[in-house]
């Protein structure tokens, strides 16, 4: 549409100087002088406007990167507080299972000595002993695989906020904070 008008612009002042009478030369070349600065007054008005309208586009496709970005911060955060509760709970479980550990292994003790007293329960006893060591092993295959969903949560944690750095820092410099 600019370029129409730039165009119907031009035309008229290239136009405008050969429909003039040849009678009065004069006052012809101050008309062509007055059109030819009107046109080129217009051509300027038109050459900022069109420089303007770029740098506009130039915001409005930053602005639209910083929407994005903020709308990822959001998303990543409430990630993160999500991640954050789901490392919470596995470090409660963890710290159940260290307590049951300890407890079962405080029952495997007694048993024990139990059996070194009395050598009739010895037998009645070892099936006990049996299925608390079984029970103990159960227990810290549970802790260990515990441990290890907290290290996994621990790494994606760790990945979530260096992209979120990442991220803030574009939106930082984008918007001059």
């Amino acid at each position: 549409m600019i370029r129409k008008l730039l165009l119907a612009i031009l035309l008229l002042g290239i136009g405008l100087p050969y429909s003039a009478t040849a009678a009065d030369e004069g006052a012809n070349a101050e008309i062509i002088a007055l059109e030819i600065r009107n046109l080129s007054t217009s051509v300027d008005r038109l050459t900022k406007l069109l420089y303007d309208q770029g740098r506009q586009k130039e915001q409005d496709f930053v602005l639209r990167k910083l929407d994005i970005a903020v709308a990822y911060l959001n998303f990543r955060s409430r990630r993160i507080e999500t991640l954050e509760r789901d490392r919470q709970g596995a470090l409660g479980v963890k710290t159940r299972l260290e307590d049951i550990i300890h407890q079962w292994e405080g029952r495997l003790e007694q048993n024990e000595n139990r059996e070194s007293a009395n050598a009739e329960e010895a037998s009645r006893n070892d099936l006990s002993t049996r299925e608390i060591q079984q029970q103990l092993k159960m227990l810290k295959q549970r802790l260990g695989r515990t441990e290890g969903k907290l290290l996994d949560y621990d790494n994606r944690l760790m990945e979530l906020h260096n992209q979120l750095d990442d991220v803030e820092g574009f939106v930082e410099r984008n918007l001059k904070l």
